[in-house]
């Protein structure tokens, strides 16, 4: 698979997706065929945040609607460059 963002050649059944954390977009390596929450904890500590547990955070799509967090990568058919949206749940403030 040929990832656009660099050009390369990402090995089989691997995809970067880009998430944006807090404003800030950032690049995990995923396995399609795991769980799309795998991401989370990885792009909190990629961008930094790593002072809120993963359960505290919800994943969306660039236009808000939440993610099945139990179906895989692969499952969501991504388009390549696909930007997604990891942000606090409500409520889950000190």
């Amino acid at each position: 698979m040929r990832s656009p963002a660099t050009g390369g050649y990402m090995p089989k059944n691997k995809e970067k997706l880009t998430i944006v954390v807090n404003g800030h977009p950032t690049e995990v390596e995923a396995n399609e065929n795991a769980p799309i929450r795998t991401v989370i904890p990885k792009a909190l500590a990629e961008s930094g945040n790593t002072g809120r547990p993963p359960e505290d955070w919800k994943l969306t799509d660039e236009d808000g609607n939440p993610l099945d967090l139990g179906r895989k990568i692969e499952d969501f058919g991504f388009a390549p460059g696909v930007t997604l949206v990891l942000s606090l749940r409500a409520g889950a403030g000190g």
